[in-house]
């Protein structure tokens, strides 16, 4: 399962990379791509759950993971935009020792410290890929920094969505998070998305 999540997350920095690349504006590419996911998951947990009711108590941790995830993707698209998709995947890499800090520093959790050491060496590999590279990774500054701001978020959204997911299914969670994130992406979007049509209509004429 490991494995496969990390090829997904591969190909999820390939294609979005490949698709903005041929004139997709972020916002736009953003806004489809979550609308899209949220179609596919409310109708998911709808057939297997059929509610995707959360408990108003949740509504604080509701609204923080929406902001977090909806600055995640922001910054994912940006990135994607700005630098090179190797460089916003190698950036990622600091994943694990953002979520460890706000895990540890939240009280989430407690970890060992063989896990600091792993992460260290993570860490140290990431640095090492970079200096090996030869600065030919990346010479975009603000690309690089929304990289490290899309790992600062999603570690942020994967340690506040934590609590919840002892309570709620992990399709229930994606449904109500994807359809909240839509709204907002869709409303940033909406420029460039009709842009981009009013750009498709004149190719087609």
């Amino acid at each position: 399962m490991l494995l496969g999540t990390v090829t997904l997350w591969a190909f999820n920095f390939t294609v979005s990379k490949y698709i903005l690349d041929q004139g997709f504006r972020p916002l736009a590419y953003a806004s489809v791509r979550y609308g899209l996911a949220a179609l596919i998951f409310v109708a998911i947990t709808l057939v297997w759950e059929r509610s995707l009711r959360i408990g108003r108590a949740e509504l604080p941790l509701i609204l923080l993971c929406t902001v977090l995830l909806f600055a995640n993707q922001l910054s994912f698209v940006y990135a994607l935009r700005f630098t090179t998709a190797t460089t916003v995947a190698l950036l990622f890499g600091t994943l694990p020792i953002f979520t460890a800090i706000l895990a540890r520093g939240s009280g989430v959790e407690h970890l060992s410290g063989r896990f600091w050491g792993a992460a260290l060496v993570s860490f140290a590999g990431v640095v090492l890929v970079a200096v090996g590279s030869g600065g030919s990774l990346s010479a975009n500054l603000k690309g690089d920094a929304l990289a490290v701001s899309g790992a600062i978020t999603w570690a942020g959204y994967s340690v506040s969505i934590a609590p919840l997911m002892r309570r709620y299914s992990p399709f229930r969670l994606s449904a109500v998070f994807l359809a909240a994130v839509t709204l907002p992406l869709a409303l940033a979007g909406s420029g460039q998305l009709a842009a981009h049509e009013a750009s498709r209509s004149r190719g087609r004429a």
